[in-house]
């Protein structure tokens, strides 16, 4: 007996199996091409998502670990804030827009249902942005009217898997939460706001909690995958979410911390304060943890804004760690605000811009990176300071994603923030907390607590260094000062 994980990125599908312990049996990935038809579009075609998700499905099945442990239930991870527009049996009518997309919509749906930071916190548990993928949308309706007339349901990830499997379009509260037309208090999309917006609610998945039992997946679906006949379908979650759950960060206090091409983390905690979640650039929402509620912070200005530095000085990432810790203990003498792609927390502000300041004649490649890898961490204390400000305490971050590999860069987050750095055992939490989200839709799991209990997830600590950590303090303030004065620009 096995539970099958489905992790849904912007890169790849990866397909992991587990057993009731949460070790891996097998894992196979599928790369995904990203498109970028025109200057700032950013697109992936549905039917290239869905190729791949059959092929990592079916060389899952046909692993000799996993024929000898059957999948009883399959679970999928999914990036949120992504839709596209599809006909009622969920043929793709065009392609999906990634987050990073900048066509907006005119007006957009925050401009309609006008409202306070605060009040949006309250209600939605976000400040509706060009991300939202209410806006999305507006946008298919405002530009490509033709579509729009022919589309039945706008669909991400999960809810066309579902729809695949199944016959059923659904998403979790978690994914549902990333739209401004989610409702926090009724657990399901407002009437209030789809009417503002003159949306049909036909055209939303249904929303249902995660670790659900969906029923066993349909004959053509499994013969088309490879899996049992008898195996169920489960409700998953987003993919930050999973990988909290894959990485056991799901008690207050532990917040898990991706290290990916965002820098995102989300928090569990119960009560928690809207108006500095509002003032942070931070969101709150449904999240699979022990308090069922999560404080998430965003950043798009992870791993991507450190590899655009490698690449502009050519620094390759082979011994990188090794040369960082060469050049001694004390900060860069360049300081950069790493805000390659605005800035959303802890500044909530997306029209932020990069910037390198204090180069000389003598600066060389590698200050240029560790000052990149060190402005983001610096947005991670301050992060860290609105977190317990809001409400989220914050004893220990647990780590994910292949930022994490950096020892180096871990130890500096460690030391800045003041608080251990525990990195995960495996390298696809997503895949594996979809799969633990699976194991208690199909009973394998009593309970949330039942299902982290089941591993030990970490595979090193870094406990913080005071000494390190005083050798920066000056550069946090330079940075606290910075960023507004370039705000100010």
């Amino acid at each position: 007996m096995s539970l099958v994980g489905i992790d849904i990125g912007s890169s790849a599908v990866k397909a992991g199996a587990y057993d009731e312990t949460g070790a891996p049996i097998a894992l196979v990935r599928e790369p995904v091409e990203d498109h970028y038809p025109s200057p700032g579009a950013w697109e992936a075609d549905p039917d290239e998502v869905w190729a791949a998700t059959v092929a990592s499905l079916r060389g899952l099945a046909t692993h000799d670990a996993v024929r000898h442990d059957p999948p009883v239930a399959v679970a999928v991870s999914a990036s949120g804030r992504e839709v596209f527009p599809a006909t009622a049996d969920g043929r793709p009518l065009g392609p999906c827009l990634r987050t990073g997309d900048a066509r907006t919509a005119e007006p957009d749906a925050a401009t309609i249902v006008d409202d306070t930071p605060e009040r949006w916190i309250r209600a939605c548990g976000h400040v509706p942005d060009l991300m939202d993928p209410t806006n999305r949308l507006l946008w298919w309706r405002q530009q490509r009217p033709d579509v729009w007339a022919q589309a039945r349901r706008f669909l991400n990830w999960h809810e066309w898997v579902t729809l695949r499997l199944v016959g059923e379009a659904v998403t979790d509260r978690a994914l549902a939460a990333g739209f401004m037309l989610y409702d926090l208090d009724a657990h399901d999309w407002s009437e209030a706001r789809l009417a503002a917006l003159d949306l049909d609610r036909a055209l939303m998945p249904e929303v249902r909690p995660w670790a659900t039992s969906l029923g066993p997946v349909g004959r053509t679906a499994a013969a088309e995958l490879g899996l049992p006949e008898g195996c169920h379908v489960v409700v998953g979650s987003f993919d930050t979410s999973c990988a909290a759950v894959g990485s056991g960060a799901v008690a207050p206090g532990v917040p898990l911390l991706a290290c990916g091409t965002w820098e995102s983390l989300v928090a569990p905690a119960a009560r928690l304060r809207p108006a500095v979640i509002a003032e942070a650039g931070m969101a709150v929402g449904p999240h699979p943890s022990l308090p069922g509620t999560g404080v998430f912070a965003r950043s798009p200005n992870g791993t991507a804004a450190v590899d655009w530095a490698r690449r502009l000085t050519r620094v390759p990432l082979r011994a990188l760690d090794r040369r960082l810790a060469d050049a001694g203990p004390d900060p860069s003498p360049v300081v950069a605000i790493p805000h390659l792609a605005g800035a959303s927390a802890p500044w909530a502000a997306p029209q932020a811009r990069g910037a390198l300041v204090g180069l000389t004649l003598a600066t060389t490649q590698l200050d240029v990176v560790k000052a990149v890898l060190e402005g983001i961490a610096c947005d991670l204390e301050i992060t860290r300071r609105a977190l317990e400000r809001a409400g989220a305490t914050v004893r220990a971050w647990r780590t994910s994603g292949g930022g994490a590999r950096s020892r180096w860069w871990m130890q500096l987050k460690a030391d800045l923030t003041g608080v251990p750095v525990e990195v995960t055992a495996d390298a696809e939490a997503g895949a594996l907390g979809a799969a633990m989200l699976a194991g208690m839709g199909a009973g394998v799991f009593a309970s949330m607590e039942d299902a982290v209990r089941a591993r030990l997830p970490t595979t090193r600590r870094h406990e913080p260094d005071p000494a390190r950590g005083a050798r920066y303090a000056e550069r946090l303030e330079t940075h606290e000062r910075l960023v507004p004065t370039l705000l100010a620009v």
